[in-house]
């Protein structure tokens, strides 16, 4: 139950500050700059909410939100001065892809793990479309990645099986994933994808 309050604040914070740039500018942003971070924080946050001793689920959690937060451009901006990343663009969108390929690798693990769980029926549903889900993410092809999320969401939620820490932290992700994928039909692919 924990799990679950924690991520229903992380997403009433995100529609929050998407309800007040509305008011203020009259522009909903929902995707911004520190999704990516924000999931790190949150999975820091559930690790220490639920006291829960650190198995491979975990340290894979906290390395494929570690990894997607560094992949940011928001927060690369943050950590380097404007001047030194103007003048170092070409190393720094390297260094992020790098890191976004190794959150892709490190997501798929999780979702595996989770998959190599469940004892049910959705296991294989769950493994079909982890791996779909990593060859859209792979290919860069956002604009497919809304069914397999859909579907692996479906399949995770209907297992009896699964960890509500890690049921609430797939949640999440998969609330991240929709509403980029809703503000970038929205608003144009690169508008929100370029942001984040």
């Amino acid at each position: 139950m924990i799990s679950e309050r924690i991520v229903l604040l992380a997403v009433l914070t995100a529609g929050m500050y998407g309800l007040s740039t509305l008011m203020k500018d009259g522009a909903f942003i929902f995707p911004f700059g520190l999704y990516k971070a924000g999931l790190f924080l949150v999975a820091i946050v559930l690790l220490i909410a639920n006291r829960k001793r650190i198995g491979l689920k975990e340290v894979t959690l906290i390395l494929w939100t570690a990894f997607l937060a560094v992949s940011s451009k928001f927060v690369m901006q943050l950590i380097f001065a404007e001047r030194d990343f103007e003048r170092e663009m070409n190393t720094m969108v390297s260094f992020s892809s790098w890191f976004f390929l190794g959150f892709v690798l490190f997501f798929f693990f999780w979702q595996m793990l989770l998959a190599f769980e469940d004892d049910t029926m959705y296991r294989w549903l769950q493994i079909a479309n982890a791996l779909a889900m990593m060859a859209c993410l792979m290919m860069n092809l956002f604009e497919w990645l809304i069914v397999p999320t859909w579907m692996w969401l479906m399949s995770l939620f209907l297992s009896k099986a699964e960890n509500p820490m890690h049921k609430s932290m797939a949640g999440l992700a998969g609330f991240v994933i929709v509403s980029s994928w809703c503000s970038a039909l929205y608003f144009g692919k690169e508008a929100i994808l370029g942001n984040l």
